[in-house]
């Protein structure tokens, strides 16, 4: 008799197990589809990223200004020298803005206003951005800087590129804890 509620409680918690197995597998399923695993290469979004870090972007997020956003590159690689597919870059402006920087400061024409207003950019750090004249952003494109000014290919250099380039958002939950993420897609890669 004890033999039979011993097999039964194990059998339950076997059970259990295989049901919490099930229920990753598919957590990480759903997850692996909306959110796509991306490598920090190079420093040109110093000091908010680093070379080597490991992070989530949303594919599906609607991108906005100020979003760090992961951009498809493979169509510019030889117009602009791009080494990889893609680049990680911050969402300035978009389709109608303008936008410029006088002094080190980047100011923002937002699409159907009148005046230019300052970025408050506490992710640049101490970087200075170079001054350039006045840029719009055309219909369906957008415009993007690296937070390290002075070490990054930009929309400075290459233009505004298509919306629609958008490859994902790295959302800010993502930022804040990317020392697990590279831990977890470590575990994960076992």
């Amino acid at each position: 008799m004890l033999y039979e509620k011993e097999s039964s409680g194990l059998n339950c918690l076997f059970f259990l197990a295989c049901l919490l197995v099930v229920a990753l597998l598919l957590f990480d399923l759903q997850f692996t589809r909306r959110y796509m695993v991306v490598q920090v290469s190079g420093g040109s979004m110093e000091v908010t990223l680093f070379d080597g870090d490991v992070l989530f972007a949303d594919r599906y997020a609607e991108p906005k200004r100020g979003d760090v956003v992961i951009v498809n590159v493979t169509n510019y690689r030889t117009a602009f020298g791009f080494r990889g597919d893609y680049i990680i870059k911050r969402l300035i402006a978009v389709e109608g803005d303008s936008v410029l920087c006088d002094k080190g400061t980047v100011y923002v024409r937002q699409a159907g206003t009148e005046n230019f207003l300052p970025l408050e950019e506490p992710y640049t750090s101490s970087f200075v951005t170079e001054d350039f004249s006045e840029i719009k952003v055309g219909e369906g494109e957008i415009f993007f800087l690296g937070d390290h000014r002075t070490n990054s290919t930009d929309s400075r250099a290459v233009g505004c590129l298509k919306i629609t380039d958008v490859a994902g958002v790295v959302p800010k939950w993502a930022i804040k804890i990317k020392p697990l993420i590279g831990v977890w897609e470590k575990i994960r890669n076992l």
